[in-house]
């Protein structure tokens, strides 16, 4: 059985790893309700206005930018 790794309470949420078996390599302190500190959320999260413009302009390349 692969090993279990959980985040660290308070610290950002990135997993990096394979199915199943995940490290959370971030120790950065994050707010409570917040999962991601501001590097890795700019990876995470595409603003709306950006999925807006991608929708209207038929490029597919944002879907795959998405890092979780």
């Amino acid at each position: 059985m692969a090993d279990f790794s959980l985040p660290r309470p308070g610290c950002c949420k990135w997993a990096e790893g394979d199915t199943g078996n995940y490290v959370f390599p971030c120790s950065t302190r994050v707010e409570a309700g917040v999962s991601y500190c501001a590097e890795h959320s700019a990876i995470v999260y595409i603003p709306p206005e950006e999925r807006r413009r991608s929708r209207s302009s038929g490029d597919m390349s944002l879907s795959f930018r998405r890092a979780a």
